[in-house]
């Protein structure tokens, strides 16, 4: 599948690395790695990872939901109890939970963090290590990745080196998610593929098999860890079909009985979230609506926050966002000429993967919400592998334009400063982010429950009060102090489309007990108001400087 003339074309840019690359490229591997397990316990343990330990806890929302009432009075510890690991509860429930409330999360992560949890504890700091963890395995996966593409030393340090750095990384290496993960597989089954059509590199048929059998590993591991790695398995078929040009024969059955083999070992998660299709639509409806404008926003932003990000969004200020806008803009270019140049410099095999890994995922998301509306395409956590394609560009384009003898020397060391801008950018983002308690990954909106139990934890013996979503409470608890308690009934989310009972309860209203010093309400809905009302209190704001989506109650 591969020519002599296209072998010497990539050998003839093949690049070297200077020695005082070498250190810098160690010491930014060290800052990474270091970024990754930073005050992994401080940072707001948010929606999606308090429901990560709730799956891997074994319980479903539905028993938080039905155990809980306002028949009694709970405290945040209660509510922890059903993210933590206990022996009434095993893998099979961890499995039970997944495939009736999450059947958008194939199991494979779930399954490790459970063992993890299992090892280690349930603590936020030991649940969000597993995807740091993960995150280190990432280094020797993407030098093998690059080394399958350019046969180079030299841009596998690169990659190595603006993976470790990327603020893109590094966040998510932070959350008790399965990005890291979902990172991972895509590079193995990537350099996999590679790997098993080489010919230099299959000459018996014990190596052709092995190499094979590898890669439907590898894309089974994908198929597990996310739905969206159908789009990465898109993008391999595309580049067989197109590089194999459909006369290599052997190379298009040993894919197709590869991609089979992975396939059948991954049809209970792929059946399941088909099956429930209808499900995974309502606890996604977040992502259908935004303008154009505003998407195209978001897409600029989401090239650019792979080497750089303070944490300022769209929602920034004019001051703010001229600071930034002018560093966006840089990137993006950097990340054009480096496609181009990849695609100028490398022969095809090179430069099809990557370019297909890009565009795959980003065209299977961007369309429907072009055509319907919606920002899918803008989230970064659903465009994994478009960062690998873009990185592993770039670090071709700077390892090539330093140690490329025909370029001049003062190109050579205005690309030096470019590199040392990309790290410094990355350093810096990473240390910003490293000392925040929320980032934009989490939604603004979180930094509410942060205050909320600020305000809370100021008072003297209080009693929150609140039927609000489960999904708001769960977080909520991480930050109350144990002399916070709790009269709610909370209303339920990934529970609702199956269980139509939870759904369409209507709880009594509560009787406010005697004894707490405060008393606060909690994102109620408008029937619970009337209810507190009605019982002759008075309702007001906890802060009128800020929305804290908080009241205080008070007797009239």
């Amino acid at each position: 599948m591969e020519s002599t003339k296209d072998r010497e074309r990539l050998n003839s840019h093949k690049p070297s690395l200077d020695k005082w690359l070498r250190f810098l490229i160690i010491a930014v591997l060290v800052i990474g790695i270091l970024f990754r397990f930073a005050n992994l316990d401080r940072k707001f343990y948010w929606l999606d990872e308090t429901y990560t330990s709730l799956r891997v806890s074994g319980y479903t929302e539905a028993e938080i939901i039905t155990e809980i009432s306002y028949q009694k009075i709970t405290s945040p510890s209660d509510l922890q109890k059903y993210q933590q690991i206990n022996s009434e509860h095993n893998l099979t429930d961890t499995l039970h939970s997944l495939a009736t409330e999450d059947p958008q999360h194939p199991p494979l992560y779930y399954i490790l963090a459970r063992y993890w949890a299992q090892w280690f504890g349930s603590s936020v700091a030991v649940m969000r290590s597993l995807a740091a963890v993960i995150s280190l395995l990432v280094f020797p996966a993407i030098y093998w990745l690059a080394w399958e593409l350019f046969e180079s030393s030299a841009v596998a340090w690169m990659a190595i080196a603006l993976f470790a750095i990327s603020p893109y990384h590094i966040l998510f290496a932070q959350e008790a998610r399965q990005y890291s993960l979902w990172t991972l597989t895509t590079i193995l089954s990537s350099a996999a593929l590679l790997r098993a059509t080489r010919p230099d590199k299959n000459q018996n048929a014990l190596a052709l098999v092995s190499h094979w059998a590898l890669y439907a590993v590898t894309a089974a591991m994908g198929f597990y860890t996310h739905l969206l790695f159908v789009c990465v398995a898109a993008a391999h078929a595309i580049y067989i079909a197109i590089l194999a040009n459909w006369r290599d024969i052997k190379t298009f059955i040993a894919y197709y009985v590869a991609v089979v083999v992975a396939l059948i070992a991954s049809i209970p998660p792929l059946i399941n979230s088909l099956e429930n299709f209808n499900q995974i639509r309502s606890t996604t409806v977040w992502a259908e609506q935004t303008n154009f404008l505003r998407l195209v926003s978001r897409w600029v932003g989401s090239v650019t926050i792979a080497f750089f990000d303070i944490g300022i969004d769209g929602t920034a200020n004019a001051t703010q966002l001229a600071l930034v806008i002018p560093v966006g803009i840089m990137i993006l270019a950097l990340v054009g000429y480096a496609l181009y140049y990849l695609c100028r410099q490398t022969p095809k095999r090179v430069w099809l993967i990557v370019l297909l890994l890009i565009a795959t995922t980003a065209l299977f998301l961007a369309v429907p919400d072009i055509i319907k509306g919606g920002r899918r395409s803008a989230n970064p956590r659903y465009l994994v592998p478009c960062y690998v394609g873009i990185q592993i560009a770039v670090a071709y384009l700077l390892s090539a334009k330093i140690s490329n003898n025909l370029e001049k020397f003062k190109q050579q060391k205005l690309w030096k400063i470019v590199i040392v801008a990309v790290f410094s950018a990355g350093i810096i983002s990473g240390g910003v982010s490293s000392q925040a308690d929320i980032w934009w990954n989490k939604g603004s909106g979180w930094l509410r429950a942060v205050e909320v139990a600020a305000t809370v934890n100021q008072a003297s013996n209080p009693l929150i009060i609140s039927d609000a979503n489960i999904a708001h409470i769960m977080p909520l608890s991480y930050y109350l102090e144990p002399k916070v308690k709790l009269l709610i009934e909370p209303r339920c989310y990934t529970s609702c489309y199956k269980n139509r009972e939870l759904a369409k309860k209507k709880p009594q209203p509560p009787q406010i007990p005697g004894g707490f010093n405060e008393l606060f309400l909690y994102r109620p809905s408008s029937t619970l108001r009337s209810a507190i009302q009605q019982q002759n209190y008075q309702i007001e704001p906890a802060d009128t400087n800020v929305d804290l989506n908080l009241w205080k109650i008070t007797k009239k």
